[in-house]
C-alpha cells in the first residue's frame, strides 16, 4: 500500500533478521560443539532436581552464578547469554557432568577453544544485533555498523592467522591448536562471505556527501539543482547547531525543510525508510504485554490502549486540570 503512494520509496528486508540468519552459519564441527553445550544446559534444567542439585554445588564451591541460562531458537540472543554463563561456570559443569559424553568433548583441547570461540563470537554479534534495534535507525546508521563489522571480522583474521587472538576474550584465555586455528578461522570466512552476499543491496546504496557532510563537502561537487540550496545552509549559523547536535537527523526537522525544500526531501526520502522490523517488534510486545497482564479482552485497538502504549507523546496534565472544574468537597 505504501509502494502504491510513494512508488519511488525505498523498501529493504530487515537486517536485524538478515543478521541473525547470518548468526546461524556454523560449520559442522561448530554446530556439533554448539548442541553439546546446549544439551548438557537441558540436562541440568530438564527438572527442578537437576538444578537444584548444580545451585547447591555451586553454592559449596563459591562460584559467581548458581545457574545457566536456556538457549531459545526463537530469542536471537539467547546463544550468547547462553554459552556466556556456560563459560562462567565451566570447571563446575565439568565436575558436575564429568561422565557425559557431550561434556568429555568440550573439555578437551580443541572442545575449550571451540566454546570459548564461540561465545566470543556470539557476544559480537549480539552486541551488533543490538546496535541495529532503536526507533531512530536510519539506512545510513546500518549500512555503518554492517560493514564496519564486517571490516572487523577481516581484522581478526589476519591477527589470529599470526596466532593473535588477543581481540577475542574468553578464545584468548585457552590453549589453541593449529587445528582449531584452521576451523576458527574458516568459520570467519564463512561470516565474512555471508554478511556481504545478504547486504549487498545496502553495499550498493551510495549515500550523497551533502547528506551526511552538508557542512564541509564542496558546494560545485553537489547536484545543480542543491547547490544554490545548499551553499546558503552552509552559511546558515542555526543549522550547523543543529547539525552538531544532531547529525544527519538533522533533515528531518521541520525548521530545516521550511528553509531548504528541494534538499531536504531529498534527504528524507533516504533517511525515513525503516531498515529493520524494530517499530512493528515493539507494537507486538506491547500487544503481548497489554493482553496477558493487564486485560483479558482483545479490545486495545477500540479502546485506544495500543495506541497509548505506543504513542510518544506527552500528556499535557496541567491543561487537562484546567479544563475541569476542581470538586472542592472532595
Amino acid at each position: 500500500m505504501m509502494k502504491d503512494e510513494n512508488p519511488n520509496m525505498l523498501t529493504v528486508h530487515c537486517v536485524i533478521h538478515r543478521e541473525n540468519l547470518v548468526a546461524k552459519k556454523l560449520s559442522p564441527v561448530l554446530n556439533k560443539i554448539l548442541q553439546s553445550v546446549i544439551k548438557c544446559v537441558n540436562s541440568m534444567k530438564r527438572n527442578s532436581k537437576s538444578e537444584g542439585l548444580f545451585k547447591q554445588f555451586c553454592i559449596n564451591q563459591s562460584a559467581e552464578h548458581v545457574r545457566l541460562l536456556l538457549h531459545t531458537e526463537v530469542r536471537w540472543l539467547s546463544s550468547g547469554n547462553c554459552l556466556k554463563r556456560f563459560m562462567e561456570l565451566f570447571d563446575q559443569i565439568n565436575d558436575f557432568l564429568r561422565d557425559k559424553c557431550e561434556m568429555k568433548l568440550l573439555s578437551t583441547t580443541d572442545g575449550k577453544a571451540f566454546v570459548s570461540y564461540l561465545t566470543d563470537i556470539f557476544e559480537k554479534l549480539g552486541n551488533l544485533n543490538k546496535q541495529l534495534q532503536g526507533a531512530n535507525m536510519t539506512l545510513i546508521d546500518a549500512k555503518a555498523k554492517i560493514f564496519g563489522f564486517i571490516t572487523a571480522l577481516e581484522l581478526w583474521k589476519k591477527k589470529f592467522s599470526k596466532r593473535n587472538f588477543s581481540e577475542l576474550y574468553w578464545l584468548s584465555k585457552y590453549e589453541i591448536t593449529n587445528d582449531a586455528g584452521i576451523v576458527i578461522i574458516d568459520h570467519l570466512n564463512i561470516l565474512i562471505k555471508d554478511f556481504n552476499d545478504r547486504f549487498c543491496d545496502l553495499k550498493a546504496m551510495n549515500f550523497p556527501s551533502w547528506l551526511t557532510q552538508p557542512l564541509l563537502i564542496n558546494v560545485s561537487d553537489a547536484t545543480i539543482q542543491y547547490q544554490e540550496e545548499l551553499s546558503e545552509l552552509q552559511h546558515d549559523e542555526s543549522v550547523k547547531i543543529l547539525f552538531k547536535l544532531k547529525g544527519t537527523k538533522m533533515w528531518l526537522y521541520d525548521e530545516v525543510e521550511r528553509k531548504y525544500p528541494k534538499i531536504s526531501t531529498s534527504a528524507r526520502e533516504l533517511l525515513i525508510p525503516f531498515p529493520s522490523s524494530y517499530l512493528v517488534e515493539c507494537g507486538f510486545s506491547a500487544v503481548d504485554n497489554l493482553l496477558e497482564a493487564k486485560r483479558n479482552r482483545l479490545e486495545i485497538t477500540k479502546r485506544g490502549d495500543l495506541r497509548l502504549k505506543l504513542t510518544k507523546l506527552s500528556p499535557q496534565i496541567k491543561n487537562l486540570c484546567c479544563m475541569h472544574q476542581a470538586q472542592g468537597s472532595h
